[in-house]
This record gives C-alpha cells, sequence and structure tokens, in this order.
C-alpha cells in the first residue's frame, strides 16, 4: 500500500485536473456564470465557489498537518470560473512542490484539528482516511453535482477522468 503521501498529494492533484476540466467544459457551456458559481442544492448548504475553495482548503491542510508542508493560504475570493480555475491551478502547483519525504513516519503523528467548537484529534492516517479525504471528495462531488444541475454537460467519467479517456 503506498504511504500517506500516496495516497494523498497525487490523489488530490489528480482530482483537481479533472475539476478544472469540468470548470473548462462550464465555462463554455452557455450557463450564466453568476448562476453556476452561486449554484447550491438547497438554501443552507454553500454554494459552488465555496465547495472548490473547501476542496482546496482540504488538500493543502493535509499537505500541512501530516506532511510538514510551509503552508500556503489562499484568501477566499474567487466569483467567477476562471478564478476557480486560478485557484484549482494555484493550488496544484502547491501540491506538486511539497516534499514527499514529509509524510515520512507520519501515520503515529498526532494531528489537532481546531475548530470553533471543538477539537478533533487523529493520527496521521486516521486524520487521511477519516477525515481529510472523505471530506475532499465530498466538497469535489458536489461541485460536480453542482454543475450537472445547473445543466452543464458533464458526465461522470469527466469527474473520473477529466476527458482523459480514449474512445
Amino acid at each position: 500500500m503506498p504511504g500517506l503521501y500516496g495516497v494523498t498529494i497525487p490523489v488530490f492533484t489528480r482530482a483537481f485536473k479533472n475539476l478544472d476540466h469540468i470548470l473548462a467544459k462550464a465555462a463554455v457551456s452557455g450557463v450564466d456564470e453568476h448562476a453556476l458559481v452561486g449554484a447550491r442544492l438547497i438554501d443552507d448548504m454553500l454554494p459552488l465557489a465555496r465547495q472548490v475553495q473547501i476542496a482546496s482548503d482540504t488538500a493543502r491542510f493535509a499537505a500541512v498537518r501530516v506532511g510538514q508542508a510551509a503552508p500556503a493560504p489562499m484568501a477566499d475570493e474567487e466569483a467567477t470560473i476562471a478564478e476557480l480555475r486560478e485557484r484549482i491551478a494555484r493550488t496544484i502547483a502547491y501540491l506538486e512542490g511539497v516534499d514527499p519525504s514529509g509524510f515520512d513516519n507520519r501515520e503515529a503523528a498526532e494531528v489537532i484539528l481546531k475548530l470553533p467548537s471543538t477539537e478533533m484529534h487523529f493520527t496521521g492516517t486516521s486524520y487521511v482516511t477519516d477525515f481529510a479525504l472523505p471530506n475532499f471528495f465530498f466538497h469535489m462531488t458536489m461541485a460536480y453535482a453542482l454543475l450537472r444541475m445547473k445543466g452543464v454537460l458533464i458526465g461522470k467519467m469527466d469527474f473520473l477522468a477529466g476527458g482523459n479517456v480514449s474512445a
């Protein structure tokens, strides 16, 4: 089984490349951009822009909390598809610069996630498997679902392969 680096950084990077592919399709779909970026499944749900931002945060925080990478803060100001794609590009560039050796022997490392009302305690492994990966794919899936709901012509293979499937 690959180490913690192998199940995080390459997985996040590939998924972001697929999301960029999906957002490129959204940009030329003819669907109103404001409607796309602000799309929600229900009123109390975060919109598409926040789904992308949180996925970005989750991937970068895993690199910091488990892989001991330097933080790379990003302001949550994206309001267009182009700005979301730029954030994805910056996230990918950051992830590609993460040193794999930072993840070495971090399986049992203590990871404390401080939230406004509580703290969650993990090992490096449990943070990755029980929080970071599920949270990341929740927000990636929501982004996909919101675009589909708004009429962007994308399918499962766009999500999984980002257009890298030969016919």
